[in-house]
């Protein structure tokens, strides 16, 4: 009986103490083995917000024991969709919590799922990270696939515009620079990074953090039906009342010299 007591109190100790530690603790015949299996957990937190307090959040990781698949226990699904939502993709499933096994591979992509109920402009940020992410030269970046750019999180948030959708191919979490490695600009401006659409009675024209200098709007047919030869803003916003509904042609001007036109239906 003296035995059976001394191995249950030593099994409680043996407990108490991993659980203080964060250990895993196994044990076989109700006695306490001295195997001791440590879980290595890394993990970031990220936000998307905008400037009238929209939020959501979602936390990528890379755990002992996780794999690239769907953990039980581990892999939290996304179900709570809001005005904004932002989750991480297994396959085409959401999912507000992610692990990924180890060891971990700079190279990993990590595709992201952004949705708004709105047109606007939002920002990605971290807000909080642990283990290897808090090293000083680990990149979190976050590559938006429609102006090819890449932008580390943890020197500065990225904004951007969207428009009313569910994308799931735009945005991705990487760990490296893939266009500075490639040597690609990843500051090229062109149409896909001109965001248009219709506020009430106005039609803005957003492009980003590009300072636009010109911008004229046309028939499609040509004739000129407005034009700021001196915008020098990201955004500009127009009187819809000089227009008449019907598709119109966009064309711009950055403070670099770089000229795109895009077609768009008002």
């Amino acid at each position: 009986m003296k035995t059976i007591t001394q191995n249950l109190l030593s099994y409680v100790t043996l407990t108490t103490t991993a659980l203080l530690f964060g250990l895993n603790v196994q044990a076989t015949n109700n006695v306490a083995t001295t195997a001791l299996t440590t879980v290595e957990t890394n993990r970031v937190w990220i936000n998307v917000t905008d400037s009238q307090g929209a939020f959501s959040q979602t936390l990528m990781g890379y755990r002992s024991g996780a794999t690239d698949g769907y953990d039980h226990a581990l892999d939290g699904a996304f179900m709570n969709d809001g005005a904004i939502s932002l989750a991480s993709l297994i396959g085409t499933d959401r999912y507000a919590i992610q692990f990924k096994g180890l060891p971990f591979v700079p190279s990993d992509v990590v595709p992201l799922s952004f949705k708004a109920t709105y047109t606007g402009t939002f920002t990605f940020n971290i807000d909080h990270m642990d283990g290897f992410f808090t090293t000083a030269n680990f990149g979190v970046y976050i590559h938006d696939t429609v102006n090819n750019t890449y932008t580390n999180l943890k020197s500065g948030g990225y904004t951007f515009t969207s428009t009313v959708g569910t994308f799931n191919n735009r945005f991705e979490l990487t760990y490296s620079n893939a266009s500075a490695n490639l040597g690609v600009d990843a500051n090229a401006f062109s149409a896909s990074n001109l965001i248009v659409y219709q506020d009430n009675a106005s039609i803005v024209i957003n492009a980003g953090t590009v300072i636009l200098k010109d911008i004229a709007l046309y028939t499609i047919n040509g004739q000129l039906l407005f034009q700021n030869h001196q915008a020098n803003a990201s955004q500009t916003t127009i009187n819809a009342d000089v227009l008449a509904k019907q598709p119109l042609i966009i064309k711009v001007t950055t403070q670099d010299g770089i000229t795109v036109a895009k077609k768009w239906l008002y």
